[in-house]
């Protein structure tokens, strides 16, 4: 059987457990650990923050390791961690186990990723990619309505516990991954050094800045977004079932990805300008029809965003390499991961809950002019 579907097994099911329990993650800290939202700012740091450091060792050592081994691990500490969810008392004990998640998803991530590109046939790796992207969102669409009927029932607690027997069955597809994740090549690595990421954005100026911004606006729908619609007076309910929403329209655009990733920069300046739409609703309106609105434009920018990039970053890497290379690339999406909720959550003190969505609008409208602009001139100079 081929590899892909137990990646992608492996994803659904990590995707359902995720969709269940972490758009209200930020509801549980503000609602019951009575977090302001810098507090949950800073609890989606800690979720976030090993995802800029831990790609940059974990890389090598998806060349050097079988990577199913990582695979296993990130999803055994991603049960635990979720688990633990359920019995802190304080914003410091929250903080603590979403880092400990953050780590687990460092190291699933781009176990998965590299699995894939480093068995996929050259000419389908796009069609892989695409293929397990589909698993993800269509496990992260699904989780949210698994939530909102527990919810109906059980309190925020019973979720998380739910959520981290969920995210257990994926052990079984990754076991069946072992024999596919052996390196490809054993050869020596040199620790990664910071001009390691400098020379990456250096080489890939437009596709890092959209990478950046991608990664801020989707660690806040996922870190703050929640708690910003709790404060409007979102039911618990509701979010969990806009949050479907936003799951269904990254599903619904996926069947246009392989098209949209032929169109190259365009397609990243279209993503960026959807999502600047996005981020302009939010600050504008604070209703259910109205973020209804948001997350499905926000949606489709992220279904364009990941598939696109990651051929950017992918297509000219060596196999023996690949791993090295996904880790750099996952880092930097790390750091705008890592920046972004902790940003919005002062800037929502400080400024008002609204606030940080205006900035977003402006900055993805200037970045999306600015690429359409640098493409116009290189089709002038041609």
């Amino acid at each position: 059987m081929k590899p892909i579907l137990f990646v992608a097994a492996c994803a659904a099911i990590v995707g359902i457990a995720y969709g269940m329990h972490s758009p209200i993650v930020p509801v549980f800290a503000k609602e019951e650990l009575g977090a302001n939202f810098s507090e949950v700012g800073v609890i989606g740091l800690a979720n976030y923050l090993p995802y800029m450091v831990v790609p940059l060792f974990g890389g090598m050592l998806l060349d050097r390791t079988n990577k199913a081994y990582l695979l296993i691990l990130g999803v055994s500490l991603n049960a635990f961690a979720i688990f633990m969810l359920s019995e802190v008392t304080s914003v410091a004990g929250a903080t603590a186990f979403r880092g400990l998640s953050g780590i687990a998803h460092a190291f699933f991530w781009p176990s998965a990723e590299a699995i894939i590109s480093t068995t996929a046939p050259s000419d389908k790796r796009v069609k892989w990619i695409a293929l397990f992207t589909a698993a993800w969102v269509g496990g992260f669409m699904t989780g949210p309505l698994i939530g909102k009927v527990v919810l109906e029932h059980f309190d925020y607690r019973v979720l998380f516990e739910l959520s981290a027997l969920a995210i257990s069955l994926a052990l079984v597809p990754s076991f069946f991954l072992l024999r596919h994740g052996r390196p490809v090549q054993v050869e020596r690595h040199r620790l990664l050094r910071l001009g390691d990421l400098k020379h990456e954005v250096a080489s890939m100026p437009t596709v890092s800045a959209v990478v950046l911004y991608y990664a801020v606006t989707f660690g806040v729908l996922i870190a703050i977004y929640p708690a910003y619609m709790k404060a409007a007076s979102i039911t618990d309910q509701n979010i969990e079932l806009l949050f479907f929403v936003f799951g269904m329209a990254r599903f619904a655009t996926l069947p246009f990805v392989r098209l949209m990733a032929g169109r190259g920069r365009a397609a990243l300046a279209a993503a960026v300008a959807v999502m600047a739409a996005s981020m302009a609703i939010s600050f504008a309106f604070a209703s259910v029809w109205s973020f209804a609105i948001a997350l499905v434009l926000a949606g489709v920018a992220t279904s364009i965003f990941y598939p696109v990039t990651f051929n950017f970053v992918t297509k000219n890497a060596p196999v023996e390499k690949m791993g090295t290379k996904l880790g750099i690339y996952e880092a930097l999406f790390g750091a705008g991961w890592t920046v972004g909720p902790v940003g919005v959550g002062l800037s929502s003190d400080a400024f008002g809950p609204a606030s940080p969505y205006l900035a977003f609008s402006v900055i993805g409208a200037a970045l999306a002019g600015a690429i359409m602009v640098t493409i116009r001139k290189n089709n002038n100079s041609s």
